[in-house]
């Protein structure tokens, strides 16, 4: 994808967040129905979740009609259940950003700061972090997926969360004792 360039604005929101976090701009395109073009998100906060959920911001300095229906509809669709949508405005336009939130379509954004309050969203980002470090390093962070003649697996080896996740899952606090793969096939030996 070709980087859209940031705005004056959405630069100065950038350095504010970019000193503690690691920050991807304009990093994908998301479609969108009904709309010629699609939602392009400013920022996405790379390396934690929020209520499982990846973490995007949004820089807006004025509300338009354009960045409420595209948010909106960005919320409502299957991306919304994957992102966490942080809007960041200036003062004199919060207001305006609440209301069109809890109108009767509803739905813009998850939280919103102002300019002014951004120190204290990345106080409370990096509160959320510790916290999802936390739980994630409580997890096993390694697996291996029984190969024969002992197990009925594959051999498979998974390292780190990402890794454990992706190849094996978790159940509850416990990693999956067989491989996303060989649990597909054993289900499908059973039906």
């Amino acid at each position: 994808m070709d980087k859209i360039p940031l705005s004056a604005w959405e630069r100065k929101i950038f350095k504010k967040l970019d000193s503690k976090f690691e920050i991807e701009t304009k990093f994908r395109k998301f479609p969108l129905k009904d709309e010629k073009s699609p939602y392009v998100p400013d920022f996405w906060i790379k390396g934690f979740e929020y209520k499982d959920r990846e973490i995007l911001v949004e820089a807006h300095e004025e509300v338009s009609e354009e960045n409420i229906r595209k948010s909106r509809k960005f919320r409502h669709s299957i991306f919304g259940a994957a992102y966490y949508l942080i809007m960041i405005v200036r003062d004199g336009e919060l207001r305006k950003w609440n209301e069109h939130n809890q109108g009767k379509l509803g739905g813009i954004f998850n939280e919103v700061w102002t300019v002014d309050t951004v120190e204290f969203l990345v106080d409370e980002l990096i509160k959320k972090k510790e916290l999802y470090d936390e739980r994630i390093n409580a997890l096993p962070q390694t697996a291996v997926c029984p190969a024969p003649p002992k197990g009925h697996g594959c051999g498979k080896k998974a390292v780190g969360f990402k890794q454990v996740e992706k190849l094996f899952g978790y159940r509850g606090k416990r990693v999956q004792s067989l491989c996303r793969i060989c649990r597909n096939e054993q289900a499908s030996k059973r039906r």
